[in-house]
């Protein structure tokens, strides 16, 4: 009767009966070339002395030290206060009619020294107002 053991035992000796015969069949082969080989060399008269001469060397690779040249830059650039100087950082400048002093609203500084502190020089003036609402055509 045919069970599930009987028919693994029976791949198992087929697989390895398959391996054995493919590694006889290499090395027979092998053995062949080998014999068919050292049979036409003999046959040749062609002694040891008479082998062709071996290929000539590979070129050789000579690395050299470049010199190598660093060069540093540096520049220092100055900015000038300007009237849309205040608006640089996205804030706006306002004039309180109250108060002589401009109060500063945004992330801008005031020429980058700061801002809160009174300016040495004039306050710049203020943007002009925004143009008025586009209307409906009524």
């Amino acid at each position: 009767m045919h069970t599930a053991a009987r028919r693994e035992r029976y791949r198992l000796l087929v697989a390895a009966a398959t391996g054995l015969a493919g590694c006889a069949a290499a090395a027979a082969t092998g053995a062949a070339t080998g014999l068919a080989a050292n049979r036409t060399h003999a046959s040749s008269g062609a002694s040891a002395q008479d082998a062709p001469a071996a290929e000539p060397p590979a070129p050789r690779i000579v690395l050299k030290k470049r010199p190598v040249r660093t060069e540093i830059v540096t520049r220092i650039i100055h900015v000038t206060g300007t009237a849309n100087a205040a608006t640089v950082g996205g804030g706006r400048v306002t004039s309180s009619s109250s108060s002589s002093s401009s109060t500063l609203s945004g992330s801008s500084s005031s020429g980058g020294r700061g801002g809160g502190g009174p300016s040495s020089g004039p306050a710049p003036a203020p943007p002009p107002p925004p143009p008025p609402a586009p209307s409906s055509g009524s």
